[in-house]
């Protein structure tokens, strides 16, 4: 497993790698739904024996005989793990039976009915249906007459429910299944789950039914998605045909934005909305593939050491990350860029500015993470060396050939998230604060600043919506004619639907001259939130070399705090950059000591 743990640290991973992190996950799975058994036998004896789990472990028991690939098959399910890790929860915490619990004890029979429904057996469990539904995980809801207690049965290739009153025949419930086979590349199939209750249980809203109109557009998009993958990236694909099995239809957000999730008690979904194009779909797959696969690595290797740890900045989220969130993140975008380095050279040609920026966006921010993750002394031997690797692969294609123009635009949009994260979430020293404050209202010169670093701590998540912006700077390179038509739309006011400032238009445009003067103006004027002095940090590091705006792309939340006490303390309002150059002495004057 060393040598896969290697290959998969560069972002890649065979099928031989992907079938024994499988492996693992089935044998993680057995445990837990043991654990299960055991844990409702010990704590709730009547329950346990009333809905005779016993039975049902033995019915399983029968799939593995005599059916031993059915068998692994149902322990691999991501529905069966989510299961098993909620009712065991729910176990070591209930003081008693509630009947919630008891309906998700019950359903463990529902896993033996689809191994035994798989490999032709016949069967007879007990069951508990709450709301007239009965769901066959791999297989979907039968919305029936009857609720409670029932029985649920095969025999002679009939499926059958019964109540003290009732003896029903059913039709298997028909899974929404979704396979693309062209004969020329590896397939994939697919579960579309909108209806077993564990899997929802991410943050993002999952669709609650899907039409056929539905079905027909994941179908599609999912097919789509799956040509980019095989054609263009088929080692990716071969590997991911292996352990994802099932896609949780997500709602988009608010903005309609795409949105997906993966949760280590889920190993093999991915939950996700319907993405706008077939390559967005592909990379987004691609992403919560990579975390997928990183759930399974540590549920094999410590790669974090234990405790919280502080919090750090992450270039793909707007909140501080743990260390553990940091790993996860930049092995996600170390997928995402391998992705990209090949996929810039497939799009077409209106769309290769994208392509290029992409890469050369999420290879720059994720080497960045991937070192912060070397020197945080927060990795195991076996972290430290998976992420080694990681750096290596990185650094190699970071001297890969990009166009300029897409060196900008990426390193703009980079940029503005760096800065804007650090205004919000970085609290200088207030003690450092104060005497700097102090002493540029009484004329002196500042104390020695260390050029290294300030004493500093990461404020908690920032509360409210981001600034457009940021979205505006990253569809510049990837969406650039819904770039122009928003800005055309925004005007020159400030006061239309984006909230843009002058400033902020002029910074959108390059202007840089007409973008300084007003974010300065608008700070010498009244108190302003952290995405005006991003504004200027950007605007005057990219077009004014000299020490005050080095300062400000360098220390943004030392001149801010300095600036805002200066202006509660003494109520002056000082320029931002005369006050970053004179910061910027303070610093010099350390560094020649």
């Amino acid at each position: 497993m060393r040598a896969d743990l290697d290959q998969l640290a560069q972002g890649a991973g065979s099928v031989a790698a992907m079938q024994r992190l499988c492996e693992a996950e089935q044998s993680k799975h057995i445990l837990l739904f043991h654990g299960v058994m055991v844990e409702a036998a010990r704590r709730f004896p009547a329950v346990h024996a009333e809905l005779d789990l016993a039975g049902v472990w033995d019915v399983l028991g029968r799939v593995q005989r005599e059916a031993p690939e059915v068998f692994r098959r149902v322990f691999l399910m991501p529905q069966l793990g989510a299961w098993a890790v909620d009712c065991l929860s729910s176990l070591t915490q209930a003081e008693q039976v509630s009947p919630a619990l008891r309906v998700d004890l019950a359903r463990a029979g529902t896993f033996a009915a689809a191994g035994c429904i798989w490999a032709g057996l016949d069967f007879d469990l007990p069951l508990v249906l709450p709301d007239h539904q009965l769901i066959l995980p791999g297989f979907g809801a039968l919305t029936i007459s009857v609720r409670g207690d029932v029985r649920l049965r095969r025999r002679d290739a009939r499926l059958e429910i019964a109540t003290s009153e009732v003896l029903a025949t059913l039709p298997e419930p028909v899974p929404v299944r979704i396979g693309v086979h062209d004969g020329e590349h590896v397939s994939l199939s697919v579960d579309l789950d909108a209806t077993t209750p564990n899997l929802d249980r991410f943050r993002h809203r999952r669709m609650e039914r899907l039409s056929k109109r539905d079905v027909r557009g994941w179908t599609e998009r999912i097919s789509g998605a799956w040509r980019v993958l095989t054609d263009h990236h088929p080692d990716t694909a071969e590997a991911m045909s292996v352990a994802v099995q099932t896609i949780v239809p997500l709602q988009p957000d608010l903005a309609g934005s795409t949105v997906a999730a993966t949760s280590p008690a889920v190993f093999g979904a991915i939950a996700m909305s319907l993405a706008a194009d077939d390559v967005t779909f592909a990379e987004t797959l691609v992403h919560e593939f990579q975390h997928l696969k990183l759930c399974g690595i540590l549920d094999l290797f410590p790669l974090v050491q234990p405790g919280n740890g502080t919090l750090s900045y992450a270039p793909w989220r707007d909140d501080p990350r743990p260390v553990r969130g940091l790993l996860h993140g930049a092995y996600a975008y170390l997928g995402v860029t391998r992705f990209w380095r090949v996929q810039r050279w497939r799009m077409p040609p209106e769309q290769t500015l994208r392509g290029h920026a992409e890469f050369f966006r999420r290879c720059g921010e994720t080497l960045a993470v991937v070192e912060g993750l070397l020197s945080s002394g927060r990795l195991t031997a076996e972290g430290r060396q998976f992420v080694e690797v990681a750096e290596e692969r990185l650094r190699h294609w970071r001297r890969d050939a990009v166009p300029e123009s897409a060196r900008h635009l990426a390193s703009a949009a980079s940029s503005e998230h760096r800065l804007t994260w650090e205004a919000r979430h970085v609290s200088v020293d207030p003690r450092l604060v104060a005497r700097l404050a102090e002493a540029w209202t009484a004329g002196k010169t500042p104390e020695p600043i260390e050029s290294a670093s300030t004493p500093h701590r990461v404020k908690p998540a920032h509360q409210g919506p981001a600034h457009a912006r940021g979205n505006l700077l990253t569809m510049r390179y990837a969406d650039p004619e819904r770039f122009r038509t928003l800005l055309e739309r925004e005007g020159t006011d400030g006061r239309a639907a984006l909230r843009l400032s002058a400033a902020d238009i002029a910074l959108l445009h390059d202007d840089m001259p007409a973008a300084i003067a007003g974010y300065r103006a608008e700070i010498i004027r009244r108190p302003t939130g952290p995405e005006v002095w991003s504004g200027l940090a950007m605007a005057a590091g990219d077009s004014l070399p000299d020490p005050a705006a080095a300062m400000l792309r360098r220390r943004l939340p030392l001149v801010l705090a300095v600036h805002t006490a200066i202006h509660a303390t003494h109520g002056s309002r000082s320029d931002p950059l005369d006050l970053a150059g004179w910061l910027a002495d303070a610093e010099g004057t350390e560094s020649s000591r």
